[in-house]
């Protein structure tokens, strides 16, 4: 959870800052006429003005007056912030404003002022690198220190708390005319062809059952998967890391009765632009990485498809 907070947390902040150099934003130059004809609060750009009018014309005149790129950074973000305090927090949250949000952030022009050789201009502070041997566990903060940090998160970010987790899982629906029990089996067969071992189920559904007596309990399960050798080499870089392991693959019916197949999203490529440089990965462990993710992802389509 710790490392999702800090992502979610850098989220956040990566939605103020916005390029000021000449490339354009990958946002639409104007707003088409459906949204400008649309209510101030359906237009995303009644929130995010910048989204229309980040032009090369803009970024030329800003150049022109000598300006330097971090300082405009930071203005961007101050803007940013503004439009966020001051918009109504449920338009602010809304999942296709924040989308298109995020979308339009340009992170190859914001690549050099974080990721590159002008890192040490920026405001956040650095760090060396540190040597740890393989297998070590770190030190722990003290409960009061983890809730002044989660909660310094939480006055940052205007998301809720279903919001926050949502944005945690990596999911699908599962097409209509693939039942429950044949979605388990296309993941059992998908887990099997890529040599994931399947090494736990909880019927969690049934439990709840047993205990309440309630016969309409929506049915969920969760299937645990793992890579033994990757799941050593996770937990020599951390081994508080165990928290997430097996990999877990949940199969669960909605009010709607819709099935969904989810599970934790980790994307190492949120780690591209980590400041601190003991967020790097070393290139095996990152590439173990990328393939158990896209590994959890083919298991996952094959549920949602029905596909043997």
């Amino acid at each position: 959870m710790p490392v999702r907070l800090v992502a979610i947390a850098a989220i956040i902040l990566s939605m103020y800052i916005l390029p000021a150099t000449g490339q354009e934003s990958s946002a639409p130059a104007q707003p088409d006429a459906a949204a400008a004809a649309a209510s101030p609060l359906q237009n995303p750009f009644y929130l995010f003005p910048w989204m229309a009018n980040t032009t090369p014309a803009l970024s030329a005149e800003i150049n022109a007056q000598g300006l330097s790129s971090e300082w405009m950074n930071m203005q961007w973000m101050l803007m940013m912030a503004n439009h966020f305090w001051n918009a109504p927090i449920d338009e602010a949250t809304r999942f296709s404003i924040l989308d298109a949000m995020l979308r339009a952030a340009n992170m190859q022009v914001m690549e050099p002022f974080f990721g590159g050789p002008n890192q040490a201009k920026m405001w956040i502070p650095s760090q060396n690198p540190r040597q740890v041997r393989p297998n070590t566990v770190s030190e722990s903060l003290s409960d009061e220190a983890k809730r002044n940090m989660y909660q310094s998160l939480m006055m940052l970010s205007p998301l809720s708390l279903r919001d926050m987790i949502s944005i945690m899982a990596d999911k699908m629906p599962v097409a209509e005319d693939v039942s429950f029990d044949d979605a388990v089996e296309s993941m059992r067969l998908r887990a099997n062809e890529i040599n994931f071992k399947f090494v736990g189920h909880s019927p969690l559904w049934k439990d709840i059952v047993a205990i309440t007596g309630d016969e309409n309990t929506p049915r969920v399960e969760i299937f645990n998967f793992c890579d033994a050798m990757v799941a050593r080499k996770v937990l020599d870089y951390a081994p508080e890391f165990i928290v997430f392991i097996p990999c877990r693959i949940a199969l669960l019916e909605d009010a709607d009765g819709q099935l969904w197949v989810m599970t934790l999203d980790w994307d190492v490529n949120w780690l591209n632009l980590a400041q601190n440089p003991n967020s790097v990965l070393d290139k095996e462990l990152r590439e173990e990485a990328i393939r158990i993710r896209e590994g959890m992802r083919y298991i996952m389509e094959g549920a949602a498809t029905g596909d043997f």
